[in-house]
C-alpha cells in the first residue's frame, strides 16, 4: 500500500526552502517544456541550426547520447537518423583517443550511445544494435540486474522530493510505502544475467552504483561501496572487465570523482551537457541528453546542446553542469 505523495514532499521540506525553491523550479521547467519543446525543437531542425551545428561544434568533437529503456520502435528511429548524420563509434574509441594523438583519427561527428541502469526492456534491442553496428555501453546497476528487485525510483510516486534526502532517510521513507532494496518481487525490471551473456557480443557493460543511490547524499562509507563494490560484481556477472562508471542522477563532487578513481575505473560520464574534446577529463564525460520517446525533431534539437542549455539555464547552471 502506497503513502500518499505529499509525504515525500513533507519529508522534503524539512531540507530548509532552498530545496524546495529547486525543487519547484525543476517540476516547472518540466511543465514548461512540455508545453514548449516541440515548437523549439521544430524551430531548431527546419531552420537548419542542427545541422549547421553538426557540421561545425560537433565535427571534431564526442557527442554522447543517454537512453534507459527506449522502445524498440523509437529507438530504431533514433538510430535511422542518427546513422545517417553521424559516426557512432564505441565509448572505448573516445576513451582510447582523449588526450593523445588518435584524436584525429576519430571519424567526423562521432557519438557514443550509452543507456543507464540496466533495464530489461534493452535486451529487446539487440536485433537494432546488430542492424545498425552500434555498440553502446550500457551502465547496471549490479545489485539489480540478474534479480527480480526493483529500481527505487519506478516504485516511488513522486521520485524527486526524495533525491535530495539523505540517503538513509530516503531509505527510510519508502520503507514507509513496502519497498526495499533487497525485497524480490513477482517481476523483473532489469536484465537477467542470460539477457546480459546475450548482450556481451554487441555492448560494453559499465557500472551505475549497486542500488542507484544520488551519492552525494550518502555517507562517505556507503559511498565508497557503492561505486568499488560495483565495479567487482558487474565483473562477476559478465566475466570480465568493467572500467566505466556513470553517476546516478547525474550527482557527483570532488569526493566521488576520487573514489571512482581509487577504484580502478577508466572513465565517468555526467550527464553535464557539452561536447567532449580531446582533453575532456575522462571522469568528467559531458552528454547531450535525449528522451526515450524523442520526436526526431527533438533529437536533432538536443544534439544541438540548446535544449540542454536552456534547461541548465533555468535551474541557474550557465555552464551546463547538471545542479
Amino acid at each position: 500500500m502506497w503513502v500518499r505523495a505529499g509525504t515525500f514532499t513533507e519529508e522534503a521540506a524539512r531540507l530548509g526552502p532552498m530545496y524546495q525553491r529547486n525543487l519547484e523550479t525543476m517540476r516547472q521547467l518540466g511543465v514548461f517544456g512540455t508545453a514548449i519543446s516541440s515548437i523549439i525543437s521544430a524551430l531548431v531542425s527546419w531552420s537548419g541550426l542542427a545541422a549547421l551545428v553538426r557540421h561545425t561544434i560537433a565535427k571534431n568533437r564526442v557527442s554522447i547520447l543517454v537512453y534507459h529503456d527506449p522502445s524498440a520502435d523509437v529507438f530504431e528511429r533514433h538510430l535511422r537518423f542518427l546513422t545517417d548524420r553521424y559516426n557512432v563509434i564505441a565509448l572505448a574509441d573516445l576513451l582510447e583517443a582523449l588526450g593523445s594523438e588518435k584524436w584525429g583519427d576519430l571519424p567526423p561527428r562521432p557519438l557514443v550511445v550509452t543507456f543507464d541502469d540496466g533495464h530489461r526492456g534493452n535486451a529487446d534491442l539487440l536485433g537494432l544494435f546488430r542492424r545498425y553496428g552500434v555498440r553502446p555501453t550500457i551502465y547496471v546497476c549490479s545489485q539489480i540486474v540478474g534479480t527480480r528487485r526493483h529500481y527505487w525510483f519506478l516504485e516511488s510516486p513522486d521520485p524527486e522530493p526524495l533525491k535530495g534526502l539523505p540517503n538513509a532517510q530516503r531509505l527510510s521513507v519508502l520503507g514507509g510505502t513496502g519497498f526495499s532494496v533487497t525485497r524480490e518481487y513477482r517481476e523483473a525490471q532489469a536484465l537477467s544475467v542470460d539477457e546480459m551473456e546475450r548482450l556481451t557480443e554487441a555492448v560494453d557493460f559499465g557500472a551505475h552504483t549497486r542500488f542507484h543511490p544520488v551519492l552525494t547524499t550518502c555517507l562517505d562509507a556507503d559511498c565508497e561501496t557503492e561505486i568499488e563494490s560495483a565495479k567487482t560484481e558487474v565483473e562477476a556477472v559478465i566475466g570480465g572487465v568493467c572500467v566505466d562508471f556513470s553517476y546516478p542522477n547525474g550527482d557527483y563532487g570532488d569526493r566521488e570523482l576520487a573514489l571512482v578513481r581509487r577504484a580502478g575505473y577508466r572513465s565517468a560520464r555526467t550527464i553535464d551537457i557539452g561536447w567532449n574534446t580531446k582533453w575532456t577529463d575522462p571522469f568528467r564525460l559531458k552528454i547531450l541528453g535525449t528522451e526515450d520517446d524523442a520526436s526526431i525533431n527533438r533529437l536533432a534539437a538536443d544534439l544541438t546542446g540548446i535544449t540542454g542549455y536552456l534547461a541548465r539555464a533555468a535551474v541557474v547552471s550557465l555552464n551546463g553542469r547538471h545542479p
